[in-house]
Protein backbone atom coordinates (compact mmCIF):
# COMPACT_ATOMS: atom_id res chain seq x y z
CA UNK A 1 0.00 0.00 0.00
CA UNK A 2 1.38 3.97 -0.82
CA UNK A 3 2.71 5.20 2.41
CA UNK A 4 2.55 9.30 2.61
CA UNK A 5 4.43 10.98 5.12
CA UNK A 6 6.10 14.79 5.63
CA UNK A 7 10.16 15.02 4.66
CA UNK A 8 11.99 17.22 6.63
CA UNK A 9 12.66 20.70 4.69
CA UNK A 10 16.24 20.60 4.08
CA UNK A 11 18.88 22.56 1.36
CA UNK A 12 19.05 19.89 -0.97
CA UNK A 13 15.83 18.07 -2.57
CA UNK A 14 15.99 14.71 -3.63
CA UNK A 15 13.26 14.10 -6.24
CA UNK A 16 13.58 10.23 -6.11
CA UNK A 17 15.41 7.84 -3.66
CA UNK A 18 16.25 4.59 -2.56
CA UNK A 19 15.38 3.05 0.62
CA UNK A 20 17.23 1.11 2.73
CA UNK A 21 14.69 -1.11 3.63
CA UNK A 22 14.02 -1.95 -0.15
CA UNK A 23 11.54 0.82 -1.16
CA UNK A 24 11.64 3.90 -3.83
CA UNK A 25 10.69 7.28 -1.99
CA UNK A 26 9.76 9.66 -4.58
CA UNK A 27 9.11 13.66 -3.61
CA UNK A 28 4.97 14.58 -4.51
CA UNK A 29 5.59 17.20 -6.74
CA UNK A 30 2.07 18.46 -6.82
CA UNK A 31 2.04 19.38 -3.25
CA UNK A 32 5.52 21.28 -3.11
CA UNK A 33 6.24 23.95 -1.29
CA UNK A 34 4.71 21.60 1.40
CA UNK A 35 6.98 18.66 1.22
CA UNK A 36 5.39 15.50 1.26
CA UNK A 37 6.64 11.79 -0.23
CA UNK A 38 5.60 8.74 -1.39
CA UNK A 39 7.10 5.19 -0.30
CA UNK A 40 6.51 2.92 -3.17
CA UNK A 41 7.21 -0.66 -2.30
CA UNK A 42 6.53 -2.57 -5.72
CA UNK A 43 6.53 -1.38 -9.46
CA UNK A 44 2.90 -0.63 -9.33
CA UNK A 45 3.11 1.58 -6.70
CA UNK A 46 6.17 3.54 -8.28
CA UNK A 47 4.01 3.17 -12.01
CA UNK A 48 0.86 4.74 -10.09
CA UNK A 49 2.71 7.01 -8.95
CA UNK A 50 4.52 8.40 -11.88
CA UNK A 51 1.25 8.21 -13.79
CA UNK A 52 -0.63 10.68 -11.48
CA UNK A 53 2.35 13.38 -11.79
CA UNK A 54 4.36 12.64 -8.51
CA UNK A 55 7.38 12.89 -10.62
CA UNK A 56 7.66 15.33 -13.39
CA UNK A 57 11.16 15.95 -15.57
CA UNK A 58 12.21 13.03 -18.25
CA UNK A 59 15.44 12.43 -16.21
CA UNK A 60 13.40 12.21 -13.24
CA UNK A 61 11.35 9.63 -14.66
CA UNK A 62 13.96 7.57 -15.94
CA UNK A 63 15.64 7.57 -12.42
CA UNK A 64 12.26 6.57 -10.67
CA UNK A 65 11.54 4.16 -13.64
CA UNK A 66 14.70 2.50 -13.78
CA UNK A 67 13.95 1.95 -9.29
CA UNK A 68 10.90 0.87 -10.27
CA UNK A 69 12.08 -1.88 -12.16
CA UNK A 70 14.76 -2.91 -9.70
CA UNK A 71 11.77 -3.25 -7.29
CA UNK A 72 9.74 -5.61 -9.49
CA UNK A 73 12.97 -7.94 -9.41
CA UNK A 74 12.96 -8.13 -6.00
CA UNK A 75 9.28 -9.33 -6.49
CA UNK A 76 10.25 -12.67 -8.36
CA UNK A 77 9.98 -15.79 -6.80
CA UNK A 78 13.47 -17.52 -7.57
CA UNK A 79 14.53 -19.33 -9.34
CA UNK A 80 13.48 -17.49 -12.71
CA UNK A 81 14.11 -19.28 -15.82
CA UNK A 82 14.42 -16.00 -17.98
CA UNK A 83 14.81 -12.24 -16.16
CA UNK A 84 14.46 -10.41 -19.35
CA UNK A 85 11.25 -12.04 -20.07
CA UNK A 86 10.14 -11.60 -16.99
CA UNK A 87 10.51 -8.30 -17.10
CA UNK A 88 9.56 -6.97 -19.98
CA UNK A 89 6.11 -6.25 -19.93
CA UNK A 90 7.30 -3.74 -16.65
CA UNK A 91 10.09 -2.28 -18.43
CA UNK A 92 7.11 -1.69 -21.55
CA UNK A 93 4.98 0.10 -19.14
CA UNK A 94 7.51 2.36 -17.81
CA UNK A 95 8.22 2.96 -21.35
CA UNK A 96 4.80 3.66 -22.45
CA UNK A 97 4.66 6.86 -20.02
CA UNK A 98 6.98 8.98 -21.45
CA UNK A 99 7.54 8.13 -25.63
CA UNK A 100 8.95 11.37 -26.21
CA UNK A 101 11.43 11.30 -22.74
CA UNK A 102 14.81 10.28 -24.31
CA UNK A 103 16.13 10.52 -20.60
CA UNK A 104 13.62 7.85 -19.68
CA UNK A 105 13.77 5.77 -22.81
CA UNK A 106 17.76 6.07 -21.97
CA UNK A 107 17.28 4.56 -18.35
CA UNK A 108 15.36 2.21 -19.63
CA UNK A 109 17.72 0.66 -22.41
CA UNK A 110 20.47 0.74 -19.72
CA UNK A 111 18.07 -1.56 -17.20
CA UNK A 112 17.90 -4.27 -20.56
CA UNK A 113 21.71 -4.07 -21.04
CA UNK A 114 22.04 -4.81 -17.35
CA UNK A 115 19.96 -7.60 -17.93
CA UNK A 116 21.02 -9.00 -20.85
CA UNK A 117 24.56 -9.15 -19.13
CA UNK A 118 23.68 -11.07 -15.99
CA UNK A 119 23.94 -14.69 -15.62
CA UNK A 120 20.73 -15.88 -14.79
CA UNK A 121 22.21 -17.90 -11.50
CA UNK A 122 23.61 -13.63 -10.28
CA UNK A 123 21.85 -11.73 -7.97
CA UNK A 124 19.88 -10.17 -10.71
CA UNK A 125 17.93 -8.02 -8.05
CA UNK A 126 21.14 -6.81 -6.71
CA UNK A 127 22.69 -5.68 -10.18
CA UNK A 128 19.99 -4.25 -11.49
CA UNK A 129 19.51 -1.64 -8.33
CA UNK A 130 23.02 -1.10 -8.59
CA UNK A 131 22.40 -0.07 -12.26
CA UNK A 132 19.21 2.07 -11.16
CA UNK A 133 21.43 3.89 -8.66
CA UNK A 134 24.36 4.62 -11.48
CA UNK A 135 21.90 6.01 -13.38
CA UNK A 136 21.08 8.43 -11.16
CA UNK A 137 24.77 9.23 -10.03
CA UNK A 138 25.37 9.91 -13.38
CA UNK A 139 22.33 12.18 -13.99
CA UNK A 140 23.47 14.31 -10.99
CA UNK A 141 27.29 14.10 -12.31
CA UNK A 142 26.01 15.76 -15.72
CA UNK A 143 24.03 18.42 -14.12
CA UNK A 144 26.80 19.35 -12.34
CA UNK A 145 29.29 19.36 -15.66
CA UNK A 146 26.50 21.62 -17.35
CA UNK A 147 26.15 24.07 -14.95
CA UNK A 148 29.90 24.28 -14.84
CA UNK A 149 29.78 24.46 -19.09
CA UNK A 150 26.60 27.20 -19.14
CA UNK A 151 28.43 29.00 -16.34
CA UNK A 152 31.66 29.66 -18.60
CA UNK A 153 29.28 29.90 -21.57
CA UNK A 154 27.41 32.89 -19.76
CA UNK A 155 30.56 34.63 -18.70
CA UNK A 156 32.17 34.41 -22.24
CA UNK A 157 29.43 36.70 -23.95
CA UNK A 158 28.73 38.60 -20.79
CA UNK A 159 30.98 40.00 -18.04
CA UNK A 160 28.95 41.61 -15.92
CA UNK A 161 25.77 40.66 -13.72
CA UNK A 162 23.23 39.61 -16.61
CA UNK A 163 19.47 38.77 -16.30
CA UNK A 164 18.24 35.86 -17.76
CA UNK A 165 15.08 33.96 -18.87
CA UNK A 166 13.53 30.55 -18.02
CA UNK A 167 10.72 28.41 -19.19
CA UNK A 168 8.73 25.84 -16.90
CA UNK A 169 11.09 23.99 -14.72
CA UNK A 170 14.19 22.11 -14.84
CA UNK A 171 15.25 22.14 -11.38
CA UNK A 172 16.63 20.11 -8.24
CA UNK A 173 14.02 17.98 -9.13
CA UNK A 174 13.39 17.18 -12.77
CA UNK A 175 16.53 14.36 -12.65
CA UNK A 176 19.20 12.98 -10.13
CA UNK A 177 20.11 16.73 -8.83
CA UNK A 178 21.16 19.96 -9.65
CA UNK A 179 18.91 20.49 -12.69
CA UNK A 180 19.41 21.39 -16.54
CA UNK A 181 18.57 24.93 -17.19
CA UNK A 182 18.06 26.00 -13.72
CA UNK A 183 21.42 24.22 -13.04
CA UNK A 184 22.82 26.73 -15.17
CA UNK A 185 20.67 29.63 -13.15
CA UNK A 186 21.80 28.47 -9.67
CA UNK A 187 25.67 28.15 -10.76
CA UNK A 188 25.49 32.08 -11.99
CA UNK A 189 24.15 32.72 -9.00
CA UNK A 190 26.90 31.67 -6.88
CA UNK A 191 29.37 33.00 -9.04
CA UNK A 192 27.89 36.46 -8.75
CA UNK A 193 27.22 36.86 -12.64
CA UNK A 194 23.52 36.62 -12.09
CA UNK A 195 21.17 39.67 -11.60
CA UNK A 196 17.84 38.10 -11.67
CA UNK A 197 15.51 35.61 -13.39
CA UNK A 198 12.42 35.99 -15.55
CA UNK A 199 10.06 33.07 -15.25
CA UNK A 200 7.48 32.03 -17.66
CA UNK A 201 5.16 29.06 -18.51
CA UNK A 202 2.87 28.46 -21.70
CA UNK A 203 1.07 25.75 -20.15
CA UNK A 204 -2.36 26.88 -18.64
CA UNK A 205 -1.93 25.32 -15.06
CA UNK A 206 1.99 27.32 -14.61
CA UNK A 207 2.99 24.65 -12.15
CA UNK A 208 6.28 24.57 -13.66
CA UNK A 209 6.78 28.18 -13.14
CA UNK A 210 5.35 28.15 -9.41
CA UNK A 211 7.82 25.28 -9.09
CA UNK A 212 10.86 27.15 -10.21
CA UNK A 213 10.15 30.39 -8.94
CA UNK A 214 9.44 28.14 -5.29
CA UNK A 215 12.95 26.51 -5.95
CA UNK A 216 14.85 29.60 -6.78
CA UNK A 217 13.60 31.72 -4.04
CA UNK A 218 14.33 28.48 -1.78
CA UNK A 219 17.86 29.00 -2.59
CA UNK A 220 17.62 32.94 -2.25
CA UNK A 221 18.21 33.71 -6.52
CA UNK A 222 16.12 36.74 -7.15
CA UNK A 223 13.24 36.06 -9.80
CA UNK A 224 9.65 37.36 -11.36
CA UNK A 225 7.27 35.21 -12.43
CA UNK A 226 5.80 36.66 -15.55
CA UNK A 227 3.04 35.72 -18.18
CA UNK A 228 3.66 34.40 -21.38
CA UNK A 229 2.08 36.37 -23.06
CA UNK A 230 4.49 39.51 -21.44
CA UNK A 231 7.69 37.79 -22.83
CA UNK A 232 8.21 40.16 -25.68
CA UNK A 233 7.83 43.19 -23.79
CA UNK A 234 10.17 41.50 -21.21
CA UNK A 235 12.38 41.05 -24.03
CA UNK A 236 12.05 44.55 -25.31
CA UNK A 237 12.35 46.39 -22.21
CA UNK A 238 14.50 44.68 -19.74
CA UNK A 239 18.30 43.50 -20.24
CA UNK A 240 18.03 40.00 -20.91
CA UNK A 241 20.70 38.69 -22.14
CA UNK A 242 19.82 34.72 -22.32
CA UNK A 243 16.82 32.34 -22.62
CA UNK A 244 17.88 29.44 -20.84
CA UNK A 245 15.84 25.75 -21.26
CA UNK A 246 15.77 21.65 -21.07
CA UNK A 247 15.01 19.53 -23.32
CA UNK A 248 12.96 16.27 -23.83
CA UNK A 249 14.52 15.16 -26.87
CA UNK A 250 16.94 16.38 -29.27
CA UNK A 251 17.22 15.27 -32.69
CA UNK A 252 19.95 14.63 -35.00
CA UNK A 253 20.06 18.18 -36.60
CA UNK A 254 19.74 19.80 -33.28
CA UNK A 255 15.55 20.67 -33.44
CA UNK A 256 14.59 20.73 -29.73
CA UNK A 257 11.75 18.55 -28.91
CA UNK A 258 10.67 20.45 -25.51
CA UNK A 259 7.85 22.43 -23.38
CA UNK A 260 5.59 23.96 -25.50
CA UNK A 261 6.19 27.46 -25.99
CA UNK A 262 9.95 27.29 -26.32
CA UNK A 263 9.48 27.96 -29.77
CA UNK A 264 7.66 31.05 -29.89
CA UNK A 265 9.93 32.04 -27.31
CA UNK A 266 12.71 31.62 -29.56
CA UNK A 267 11.79 33.43 -32.19
CA UNK A 268 11.52 36.39 -29.77
CA UNK A 269 14.30 35.72 -28.25
CA UNK A 270 15.70 36.14 -32.38
CA UNK A 271 13.95 38.91 -32.56
CA UNK A 272 15.06 41.01 -30.09
CA UNK A 273 19.05 39.96 -30.24
CA UNK A 274 19.11 37.55 -26.99
CA UNK A 275 20.57 34.39 -26.78
CA UNK A 276 18.60 30.87 -26.75
CA UNK A 277 20.50 28.80 -24.47
CA UNK A 278 19.45 24.81 -24.63
CA UNK A 279 20.95 22.35 -21.54
CA UNK A 280 20.39 18.74 -21.95
CA UNK A 281 22.50 15.70 -21.42
CA UNK A 282 23.58 13.87 -24.32
CA UNK A 283 20.80 11.44 -23.08
CA UNK A 284 18.67 13.24 -24.63
CA UNK A 285 19.94 13.64 -27.62
CA UNK A 286 18.26 10.96 -30.22
CA UNK A 287 20.93 10.13 -33.49
CA UNK A 288 17.71 7.70 -35.01
CA UNK A 289 15.82 11.16 -35.15
CA UNK A 290 16.41 12.97 -38.00
CA UNK A 291 14.99 16.21 -37.39
CA UNK A 292 11.97 17.29 -35.53
CA UNK A 293 9.84 17.62 -38.53
CA UNK A 294 9.68 13.88 -38.53
CA UNK A 295 7.26 13.71 -35.52
CA UNK A 296 3.61 13.74 -36.11
CA UNK A 297 1.83 17.18 -34.15
CA UNK A 298 -0.34 14.42 -32.52
CA UNK A 299 2.70 12.82 -31.00
CA UNK A 300 3.41 16.07 -29.82
CA UNK A 301 0.14 16.99 -28.37
CA UNK A 302 0.08 13.60 -26.73
CA UNK A 303 3.81 13.28 -26.01
CA UNK A 304 4.57 14.35 -22.31
CA UNK A 305 1.50 13.04 -20.87
CA UNK A 306 -0.07 14.82 -17.77
CA UNK A 307 -1.11 17.55 -20.01
CA UNK A 308 2.10 18.97 -20.76
CA UNK A 309 2.10 18.95 -24.84
CA UNK A 310 5.73 19.54 -26.19
CA UNK A 311 6.30 21.56 -29.61
CA UNK A 312 9.34 21.61 -31.83
CA UNK A 313 12.05 24.12 -31.75
CA UNK A 314 14.23 24.27 -34.59
CA UNK A 315 18.20 24.61 -34.58
CA UNK A 316 18.16 27.47 -36.69
CA UNK A 317 17.23 29.50 -33.45
CA UNK A 318 19.17 27.75 -30.72
CA UNK A 319 22.44 29.52 -30.21
CA UNK A 320 24.15 26.81 -28.17
CA UNK A 321 23.48 23.19 -26.96
CA UNK A 322 25.58 22.74 -23.72
CA UNK A 323 25.70 19.06 -22.21
CA UNK A 324 27.43 17.37 -20.14
CA UNK A 325 30.43 16.35 -22.61
CA UNK A 326 30.84 20.34 -23.67
CA UNK A 327 28.87 22.98 -25.36
CA UNK A 328 28.11 22.93 -29.30
CA UNK A 329 27.97 26.75 -30.44
CA UNK A 330 25.51 27.00 -33.56
CA UNK A 331 24.44 23.85 -33.72
CA UNK A 332 24.53 21.25 -36.73
CA UNK A 333 24.40 18.11 -37.82
CA UNK A 334 28.29 17.73 -37.92
CA UNK A 335 28.66 19.22 -34.37
CA UNK A 336 26.44 16.88 -32.82
CA UNK A 337 27.60 13.57 -34.18
CA UNK A 338 31.00 14.98 -33.29
CA UNK A 339 30.23 15.52 -29.96
CA UNK A 340 28.61 12.45 -30.01
CA UNK A 341 31.94 10.54 -30.88
CA UNK A 342 33.43 11.47 -27.44
CA UNK A 343 34.01 9.04 -25.20
CA UNK A 344 32.29 9.53 -21.69
CA UNK A 345 30.77 7.29 -18.86
CA UNK A 346 26.95 8.91 -19.14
Amino acid sequence: MLQIEAVADKASLQAVSWLPEGAVRLLDQRRLPELVSHDCHDEVEVLAAMRCGVVVGAAALGVAAAFGVALAARQLVTPVRDWSQELEPVIAAFAALGPMAANLQWALGIMRQTLAGIASDADVPGRLLQAAEAIAGADAEANQSMARFGLQLLRRHHSAEQKLMLLGYSGELSGGGGGTAMGVVQAAHRAGVLKEVLVGEASPSRSGARLAAWELQRTGVPCSLIADTAAASSMKYDPVSWVVVGAERIAANGDVITTQGTYALAILAMHHGLRFMVVASTATLDMSLSDGDALEPEVLQGAAGAGQPLDVTPVELIDAIVTEKGVIERPDEGKIAKLMSIRRLH
